[in-house]
């Protein structure tokens, strides 16, 4: 160690007392920190160093520690001409940062040779050994604190990080912590070399404006790439630089469609089943809007031995004076953008164009071109509860005088309740409150859209209550709804079958039956997915693992306040390499 014997004396005596001498300066001791009943031999193998390197010293500072190594290895390779050497030129120092120790940061002092080529042919006379394991050339920090700053901005992203690095000890700043997450993603290639199975999907930058793609490997359900819009070209590109996928499940969008039959034409396409009966369901909601008279008839022959007010019973026999006392500036004012609407169809201007020149989303004007009006503003329905069945029972139990809560939830759940306690007990308090009030007749309000279409398609009707009993007048009034609820609900239990028992054929004369109902617009973009829709329901791919990835992504997006560009946010969606 290049001491004096009797300073080499006092070294080891003081190893043998349980001390570490940390430092000298003119051969004496400068500072000494001791154990507590730790040997100095396990405390410097605590530091789970490379076995490529030999602790030298151990210089412990009031704010940092540094660590004086050197190579175990004393030959070398010529970068050049692959011939070893063992002719030592020189020695320089690299001073690395480490991971922090007790709750200090840690710096390595290596110290690494340069050594002669003696190969006389070879152009390159000295070369440094590389530290392999260690650091990367030019690395100003160890390989396992780099992984470790890694981790935590893909964990937390530049300012949280950044904050969190303090606490550890091996602090660096949020900019540089997002530079190297940046780097290190663009330098990994996801490996796709054995992928078969991916679920594509849109996901949104800002709904209704701007959207991206991401893709799952359905098999690890491990997001693969993201892609900065939903373009066919762009999906397209990116399967052909990705060859091997076998299956592509997707939604029922067009461009998906027509991006992976030009990307990945011998790849077999899977229509999400859940996306597939929802398109059913929004066709099947926009034609009941056709019956909103009748369903409003029928309402109205209902309540006709209802006590009511003068006021309701003026507003139901004169629509159109309600209409124009509901009516607000809000609904003068889209009366003015649907007016402005037809207009700019009229003269030849797509619905996406049309959607940006009023300022409205384009679903919207797609629906008013529907309907061929603009909706009138409507107040949301509450949803019923699911104590509506069993009212009878309640208020019968009630008449008889019992208030017991408990006893009445014991006595529904005899009866099929699959509510909870406090359902009833809600009731019950309600009850009480008003238990001075009377209790006002039943009055069917009219439903409209997506309650019409539950009630239409629920197994049992009946047990909606006196909306139920809307069911069988609405489709005796109207024979072609009937028809188009047979064949929709021969649709769903096509769809919600599993296994070999589904056939082509069964699809297909399902198609072929479509064409009489009222959603037979929709048959001609089924039949161009027939094969799609075949595969689904014959193999059990499905984009669900892709919609847990969108959510997983949403929130990583939201951590980040809305801030992050495409680049970072793909760095933090993709898996850690």
């Amino acid at each position: 160690m290049g001491l004096k014997p009797d300073h080499r004396r006092r070294f080891f005596r003081t190893f043998r007392d349980g001390y570490l001498v940390l430092r000298f300066r003119n051969w004496e001791i400068q500072k000494v920190v001791h154990f507590h009943g730790y040997s100095p031999v396990s405390r410097l193998r605590s530091l789970d160093l490379p076995r490529s390197l030999v602790v030298r010293r151990v210089v412990a500072l009031d704010n940092r520690v540094e660590i004086e190594v050197g190579l175990r290895k004393r030959s070398a390779v010529c970068p050049d001409c692959q011939c070893p050497t063992q002719r030592i030129h020189s020695f320089y120092q690299r001073k690395l940062a480490d991971l922090p120790w007790q709750s200090r940061p840690a710096t390595l002092i290596v110290s690494v040779p340069r050594f002669f080529c003696q190969t006389m042919l070879c152009p390159r006379r000295t070369f440094v050994m590389p530290l392999e394991g260690i650091t990367v050339r030019h690395g100003r920090q160890t390989t396992r604190l780099a992984d470790l700053h890694y981790y935590i901005a893909h964990t937390l992203g530049g300012s949280a990080g950044a904050r969190m690095t303090v606490r550890l000890c091996c602090p660096i700043s949020a900019d540089t912590l997002v530079r190297r997450l940046l780097s290190r993603v663009q330098n990994t290639t996801k490996g796709t070399a054995l992928t078969r199975v991916v679920g594509v999907d849109d996901w949104a930058w800002r709904r209704g404006h701007h959207y991206g793609t991401i893709v799952v490997d359905l098999e690890k359900n491990d997001v693969i790439d993201l892609l900065p819009d939903r373009d066919a070209d762009t999906l397209a590109r990116w399967l052909q630089v990705h060859p091997g996928i076998e299956i592509i499940a997707r939604d029922r969008a067009g461009t998906y469609a027509d991006g992976c039959r030009r990307g990945a034409p011998s790849a077999l396409q899977v229509t999400d089943r859940w996306h597939l009966l929802k398109n059913l369901s929004d066709a099947f909601v926009s034609i009941l809007d056709r019956f909103t008279t009748t369903v409003r008839t029928l309402t109205r022959q209902m309540n006709v031995s209802t006590v009511v007010s003068k006021i309701s019973e003026t507003i139901r026999a004169h629509p159109e004076e309600a209409q124009a006392v509901v009516r607000s500036a809000s609904g003068e004012r889209r009366d003015i953008l649907f007016k402005e609407a037809l207009a700019l169809k009229a003269a030849g201007h797509s619905i996406q164009a049309i959607a940006t020149t009023i300022g409205v989303e384009r679903k919207t004007v797609r629906r008013w071109f529907q309907r061929g009006h603009a909706p009138p503003w409507k107040r949301t329905v509450p949803s019923r509860s699911i104590l509506v069945p069993y009212t009878a029972h309640l208020e019968k139990r009630w008449s008889e005088g019992c208030r017991n809560s408990r006893q009445l939830w014991r006595e529904l759940l005899e009866q099929g309740f699959a509510g909870q306690y406090g359902t009833v007990w809600k009731w019950v308090a309600t009850r009480q409150r008003c238990s001075a009030k009377p209790v006002p007749s039943a009055h069917v309000v009219a439903p409209r859209g997506r309650r019409l279409a539950r009630l239409l398609l629920a197994e049992d009707p009946l047990s909606a209550g006196q909306e139920g009993l809307l069911v069988p007048a609405l489709l005796e009034a109207e024979p072609h709804l009937a028809v188009t609820l047979c064949w929709l609900r021969k649709m769903q239990t096509l769809l919600c079958k599993r296994g070999d028992t589904c056939t082509g054929g069964d699809l297909k004369a399902l198609l072929e039956e479509g064409k009489t109902t009222l959603l037979s617009r929709l048959i001609p973009a089924l039949e161009r997915d027939a094969a799609a829709i075949e595969a689904s329901l014959v193999t059990p791919w499905t984009t669900s693992p892709v919609e847990g990835q969108i959510s997983r992504l949403k929130m990583i997006k939201r951590t980040m306040f809305g801030r992050a560009g495409f680049e970072l946010l793909r760095a933090r969606v993709l898996q850690p390499a």
